[in-house]
């Protein structure tokens, strides 16, 4: 009997991390669940959906349905979750894999992992929430260097002992804006630095010394143009260091921070980053963090 229904669990991410642009992801211990059950008519339809899901949900179907040339039935879904929405940690892209994933599961498996990401990567333009929600761990993205579109990845297991604490203040940064502030050209000095930082960022994650991030992240491409929508991140991040992290980032493009840090310092480190929205009366969670090596899981 042929398959009617999946669930589909895909990690959440943190983005850029730092210079990386559209290029470096991180899967963490944070989840979206999707489940797909297929429908004997052509209705696509949404328990409890949030608004603007609905959308997104038949734009990806629609895609899917035209890449794999295969014909699918109307479906249910629900989508639940912790990956909080507009906020950096790659919520949009757990959403369209999941749907992806999910047909793929239920007409036959007919894409493999490469093209889901291809396709995911181009329905959310973010080739890199993209890798890390499908592959998981360390993920390092290449893209087209004409049309920007995803190509492939390579890949890196991080261990559990690096802690990624994550503070998502109360209000929400849509990628679309905050891709409005980004200038059309960038001085030469300061892709220069910043192309410096990413290499070295790159080498530190996969050699395992960890410890040389601190003072290594450094970028002028996009976080100095988003500070003014993501007010307090970057003092949150400079309280994170003070403490003990090695280091840290705005999370995509916000508006959630994250300070990469060890287990002995972690409470620590969330709790002096939490105390610059509190001081300042912004609300926020705090979220205690590892790399999810797995990537996703359907059911």
């Amino acid at each position: 009997m042929s398959r009617k229904s999946a669930l589909v669990q895909a990690p959440a991410s943190t983005s850029n991390c730092g210079p990386g642009f559209d290029t470096l992801s991180i899967a963490l211990t944070l989840y979206n669940f999707v489940r797909i059950t297929l429908r004997e008519d052509t209705v696509i339809h949404g328990v409890d959906a949030a608004e603007g899901t609905q959308a997104m949900v038949e734009a990806t179907a629609r895609a899917f349905t035209d890449v794999v040339g295969i014909k699918v039935s109307g479906f249910d879904y629900e989508i639940w979750g912790d990956v909080p929405q507009a906020r950096g940690l790659g919520s949009s892209s757990t959403v369209r894999a999941g749907i992806v994933a999910g047909l793929n599961a239920l007409t036959g498996s007919p894409l493999e992992m490469e093209a889901m990401i291809r396709l995911t990567a181009q329905l959310d333009n973010a080739p890199d929430n993209a890798c890390a929600a499908f592959a998981g761990g360390f993920c390092i993205a290449r893209t087209d260097p004409d049309t920007f579109a995803y190509r492939e990845h390579v890949r890196f297991d991080l261990p559990e002992s690096l802690v990624f604490m994550a503070v998502s203040p109360s209000y929400e940064v849509l990628t679309e804006n905050s891709r409005r502030v980004l200038p059309d050209s960038i001085p030469f000095d300061d892709v220069v630095r910043s192309a410096n930082s990413l290499a070295f960022i790159v080498g530190a994650l996969v050699s395992g010394d960890f410890s040389r991030l601190k003072g290594a992240v450094n970028d002028y491409i996009h976080q100095p143009y988003r500070e003014l929508l993501n007010p307090f991140g970057h003092e949150s991040i400079e309280a994170g260091c003070h403490v003990g992290a090695y280091n840290g980032w705005l999370s995509g493009s916000g508006s959630t921070v994250v300070c990469v840090t060890d287990e002995a310092h972690a409470l620590g480190v969330g709790a002096a980053m939490q105390q610059v929205y509190k001081g300042n009366g912004v609300r926020s969670r705090v979220y205690r963090l590892a790399a999810d090596n797995k990537g996703l899981t359907v059911s």
